[in-house]
């Protein structure tokens, strides 16, 4: 009876350590990395020429499929957090209007984020006289 219930305890156990293996590699874990995020793209392209008191209307898209965007216009990076840090656009494209307000333009930062994908590299364009 001693045989039987020590058998049936490591049973268990390696059944145990099957799932959690297995729970860990859909995880995103070092043996399995989670997939990252398309960088976003900028249309028009970065460096176009835009007068100042003039407005740009910038399209971000990512090709992630079932992500969104996030983006900045105050030099820094934008974060998924925590904290969210930037102007979110719940889909994978969407428009922004930058005002050129000074002789220094501006510059977009975007990162593509979905849940379960490490964010994509931030797409950056400078857009000014």
């Amino acid at each position: 009876m001693n045989k039987m219930t020590l058998s049936l305890n490591v049973i268990a156990a390696i059944i145990a350590v099957t799932i959690l293996q297995a729970c860990a590699k859909t995880a995103g874990t070092a043996a399995t990395p989670a997939a990252q995020c398309a960088k976003p793209t900028l249309s028009p392209p970065p460096s176009t020429h835009v007068p100042v008191g003039s407005t740009v209307t910038v399209t971000i898209a990512t090709t992630t499929v079932g992500a969104h965007l996030l983006y900045t216009l105050d030099n820094t990076k934008p974060t998924s957090g925590p904290p969210i840090h930037g102007t979110p656009i719940p889909a994978a494209s969407g428009n922004v209007r930058i005002r050129i307000i000074d002789v220094y333009g501006r510059t977009l930062r975007a990162i593509a984020h979905k849940p379960g994908c490490t964010d994509s590299p931030v797409g950056e364009g400078h857009y000014g006289p």
